[in-house]
């Protein structure tokens, strides 16, 4: 990876304040949820440093779930990012209070995972679509993993709706018995799962607008949905002011220039790292949906069902699409292939079926 450490701080964009205001009438429910926002058993491992001030909850993580959760697959659209590590430093408010005006989240972030994993907004990179306002939403557009997530333009692995298999792990006696968050909004308030494992607590009628509630306390919290959509929440009850301050090494290529991966229709079926010295290589294996490539030949053709892997490990060691400029009408794409410095147990450097099309 290249050393040149950058800081980026994930807010939330100014232009929220603005949003369309929505009424919201939040209803109770007979039962108490944990209070667990500074205790460490109610964090995955992932999290570190956890520190608690009388307002603030602080935190590190690496950005990843855990090792056994699956990530990328079942992904067919993708911008060809990978899911690396990144350094993030969470922030969120402590002893929140409602707003007197909920407003609707805009694509980005909108909370932390308690497995220090961000959750972004349901919607995704494009066009506003009329009947929401929005971008088509991540899942509709085949972006988002077995688990909920995917890699995004900053190879930032983050959720775009309830993440399933950190609730898997959680498991009934924390998500239903317990009743532990799952994450936290960025406006404050915790992010709750009940109903996954038992039906009798579903509040999926209880919930308002925002999809909150409060608890016999008075414990205003969100709760994801178990089906359909998997929503976790459709606007802030609060005031958000929560950030995630990320410091990471950019992905280059033989130029120096910074990776930016384009769209493809790819189908992934495997994730995998590859170790590399000090730092991993990362693959992804899957099958193309309909492209339009050009041949090592020069010609040009529309190819459907070609199985390949696309890999990083430096920027002397990578497989990617590109566009191809001049190369016909429509988005035309060649395979950028550099293997001078990869690691000898890298297969899909030497053994890629993508290679065919590199052009000429």
């Amino acid at each position: 990876m290249n050393s040149n450490s950058l800081i980026r701080t994930a807010l939330l964009p100014l232009s929220l304040a603005a949003c369309t205001a929505v009424s919201v009438q939040a209803h109770s429910i007979k039962e108490t949820i944990a209070d667990c926002d500074c205790d460490s058993a109610c964090y995955t491992e992932e999290v570190e440093n956890l520190q608690c001030t009388s307002d603030r909850i602080e935190f590190q993580s690496n950005g990843l779930p855990h090792h056994s959760h699956t990530l990328m697959e079942g992904i067919t659209g993708t911008n060809q990012q990978f899911p690396t590590p990144h350094n993030l430093d969470v922030s969120i408010k402590r002893n929140p209070t409602l707003a007197s005006e909920p407003t609707y989240t805009e694509p980005g972030p909108i909370g932390i995972a308690v497995n220090g994993v961000p959750i972004f907004d349901p919607s995704t990179q494009g066009p506003i679509q009329a009947a929401t306002g929005k971008p088509a939403s991540a899942m509709e557009r085949g972006e988002l993993d077995e688990c909920g997530g995917h890699a995004g333009r900053g190879d930032d692995y983050h959720y775009h709706m309830a993440p399933k298999c950190l609730i898997e792990d959680m498991g009934a006696e924390a998500i239903d018995v317990n009743r532990q968050p799952i994450g936290y909004a960025y406006d404050g308030f915790p992010i709750l799962a009940l109903g996954w494992f038992d039906s009798a607590n579903d509040i999926e009628d209880k919930l308002d607008e925002c999809r909150g509630v409060k608890d016999a306390n008075g414990s205003y919290f969100y709760n994801a949905k178990s089906s359909d959509d998997y929503a976790i929440l459709d606007c802030f009850s609060g005031t958000p002011v929560g950030s995630v301050r990320d410091r990471w090494d950019r992905r280059l290529d033989n130029s120096g220039k910074e990776i930016v991966g384009i769209p493809m229709k790819f189908a992934i079926s495997e994730f995998t790292t590859v170790p590399n010295g000090n730092d991993s290589c990362y693959v992804m294996t899957g099958t193309m949906g309909s492209t339009r490539v050009q041949l090592n030949n020069g010609s040009v053709e529309d190819v459907s069902g070609a199985q390949g892997s696309l890999f990083y490990c430096d920027q002397n060691c990578y497989g990617h699409f590109i566009e191809k400029s001049g190369a016909g009408r429509g988005k035309t794409l060649v395979f950028d292939r550099h293997v001078n410095s990869c690691p000898a147990n890298l297969s899909a450097a030497s053994n890629n079926a993508f290679e065919a099309y590199q052009g000429n």
